[in-house]
């Protein structure tokens, strides 16, 4: 008997148009295996405020005719999905997605789905803190440089960074955006490039990082968990003109070349991704990204909720091991039961 499935997909977050590229080849890979999972809904949440519930029996893909479906407030989607007996895959990219927010719904609501916990949600997308703990995880671990610049101290944090680099070459980021988005690699900067790069992430993330560019080959190492033991996926190698991975190269044709990653150290690249999967309390699934420089890996980030686009990373590392999406699914069902409810009440006498 098929299992029943819900689609969470969109959500108010600067990442809704990945979420829905992930949905496209999703629910085409789970229509593809009727034996295995019977779609039930999709949840669209909207860019600014509701949601929608799709119930078939056509499934639109393109966002035109998914918003033709009538609106109802995200707390009744909620409700929705509180109330089905389906298992609930979360394709929420970004914030109120994959940093805790819709985690913590699923917590105080009983969801049951691919959400896993609060914490791992919280720190998968907080890239400064997530890098102090894999530092502390695993003793001699390799992390960029890194200042961050506060959006309420800017003045005081260019400063430090202008201190801080003397190198040509840095790279800014958002400290909690994904896909590279607002990522730049600044060569022969000044504090206008700086500031204008910082500017940029701020008007969206209240925290932008300035890192040390380390000049080698990006890899990443994806990881399940199956028969409740987190498993490595093997390793990937982008290869870059100019040795920068970042939004275009992701998202555009013939700006990236990615290959299996058969150095010598791939294997340590993946025992370190078991080790922080496990640390940093991620579920289900996950991506580890790295910069591999003079054969020594430097941690940069982990996807918490990686793409599922046709061409992403993570369908491609799932394919090279002989697993599919729809098996990724089934192994995020398997431990998000294995996990169970939590026992919540406890009673007890208080005496004043």
């Amino acid at each position: 008997m098929s299992e029943a499935l819900v689609l969470l997909i969109g959500g108010r977050s600067t990442e809704h148009d990945a979420s829905l590229q992930s949905y496209r080849h999703v629910v085409t890979e789970v229509l593809g295996a009727p034996d295995r999972f019977t779609l039930t809904a999709v949840v669209h949440v909207d860019r600014d405020d509701g949601a929608r519930v799709l119930t078939g029996p056509r499934w639109p893909v393109d966002e035109a005719d998914i918003v033709a479906w009538p609106t109802v407030p995200v707390i009744a989607a909620a409700e929705f999905l509180r109330a089905t007996d389906a298992f609930v895959f979360s394709l929420l990219h970004g914030t109120e997605g994959e940093d805790g927010c819709w985690q913590g719904v699923a917590e105080v609501f009983d969801i049951r789905g691919s959400f896993g916990s609060v914490l791992g949600a919280a720190l998968g997308m907080d890239k400064y803190l997530q890098a102090a703990v894999a530092r502390t995880t695993v003793p001699g671990l390799l992390t960029p440089r890194t200042e961050i610049i506060r959006r309420s101290e800017v003045a005081d944090g260019v400063d430090r960074a202008l201190a801080s680099f003397t190198e040509a070459d840095v790279v800014v980021k958002p400290n909690r955006m994904g896909a590279s988005l607002l990522t730049e690699h600044l060569v022969d900067w000044d504090v206008a490039d700086l500031s204008k790069a910082v500017s940029s992430v701020h008007e969206f993330d209240p925290d932008a990082l300035v890192q040390q560019f380390i000049s080698g080959t990006e890899v990443s190492c994806g990881v399940v968990v199956e028969n409740g033991e987190p498993v490595a996926l093997p390793v990937l190698a982008i290869n870059t003109t100019g040795g920068f991975f970042g939004h275009t190269q992701k998202h555009r044709h013939g700006l990236a070349e990615i290959a299996r990653d058969t150095s010598s150290a791939a294997k340590e690249i993946q025992r370190i991704s078991v080790r922080l999967f496990d640390q940093l309390r991620i579920s289900g699934w996950g991506r580890f990204d790295f910069i591999l420089a003079d054969g020594r890996p430097h941690f940069l980030e982990v996807n918490t909720i990686p793409g599922l686009m046709s061409g992403s990373l993570f369908p491609r590392m799932l394919r090279e091991s002989g697993r599919t999406v729809v098996g990724l699914i089934e192994s995020c069902v398997r431990a998000a039961d294995a996990s169970g409810p939590a026992v919540k009440r406890l009673d007890y006498v208080i005496e004043h």
